[in-house]
C-alpha cells in the first residue's frame, strides 16, 4: 500500500496512524517532539513536513494552532517546498476556515490539493474508528483521499463545495442526530457517504 504522511503525532495523530498502519499502510510521521510511541507502533520518522512532502502524494496534518498550521505549510521546512503536481493534503485541525483558505492558491500553484478536514472525536474514539471525519474543498480529490480517511475511521462525510468559500467548505454540526436531519432534510449532505 501507499505511505501516507502524518504531521503531528500527538493526541489525535498517533491513533490516526496507528489505524492507517493496522489498514496496511505505511506511514511516515513527524512531530516537533519525540517520536518514540510512533516508532514504536511500526512508524517511519520524518526530519520535517517538507522530508513528508517529498515522500507522500497524501499527507494528513492534524496540529493544535494555526501558528502551528502556519509553520507546517510554509516554514522554512514547510510543506510548501516540497509540494507538488496531484499531492494532497488535508488539515484535520479545529481551525478557523480563512485560516486554513489561505494555503490553498499558493498550494495549487505547485501542483497540490489542499482540503480542509476536521476530526470529530475524542482520541479515545479515534482510536476505535468512531469519530467522525468531516472533508471539504476540492470534490475530486476529496474522493481521491477517501480510502485513506477510511483507513483510521469508519464515517468519513463529505461536504458540499460552496462558491462563496472558494473551495473550502463551511463548518457543520458534528452531532450525529444533526447529521441526520441535515441528510435526510434538505440535500444540504447530498455527497455525504453516511449509513443513515
Amino acid at each position: 500500500m501507499a505511505t501516507i504522511g502524518m504531521v503531528g503525532v500527538g493526541k489525535i495523530g498517533l491513533p490516526i496512524s496507528e489505524n492507517l498502519m493496522k489498514s496496511g499502510y505505511r506511514v511516515l510521521g513527524y512531530r516537533r517532539s519525540s517520536l518514540a510511541d510512533f516508532e514504536k507502533l511500526g512508524g517511519g520518522a520524518a526530519k520535517s513536513p517538507a522530508d513528508i512532502g517529498a515522500q507522500c502524494d497524501v499527507i494528513l496534518s492534524c496540529v493544535p494552532t494555526v501558528e502551528a498550521v502556519n509553520e507546517v505549510v510554509n516554514g522554512p521546512n514547510g510543506l510548501i517546498h516540497s509540494a507538488r503536481h496531484g499531492q494532497i493534503i488535508v488539515e484535520l485541525g479545529s481551525h478557523p476556515i480563512p485560516d486554513k483558505k489561505k494555503h490553498v492558491g499558493p498550494l495549487a500553484q505547485k501542483g497540490a490539493t489542499y482540503l480542509d478536514g476536521e476530526v470529530s472525536g475524542t482520541p479515545g474514539m479515534v482510536s476505535a474508528r468512531k469519530a467522525v471525519i468531516f472533508l471539504g474543498g476540492d470534490a475530486e480529490a476529496a474522493k481521491k483521499v477517501e480510502p485513506v480517511i477510511k483507513g483510521f475511521a469508519d464515517m468519513c462525510l463529505l461536504r458540499p463545495l460552496r462558491s462563496r468559500d472558494q473551495g473550502q467548505a463551511r463548518k457543520q454540526p458534528a452531532g450525529r442526530d444533526q447529521h441526520r436531519r441535515d441528510c435526510r432534510g434538505d440535500g444540504a449532505w447530498a455527497q455525504s457517504r453516511c449509513r443513515c
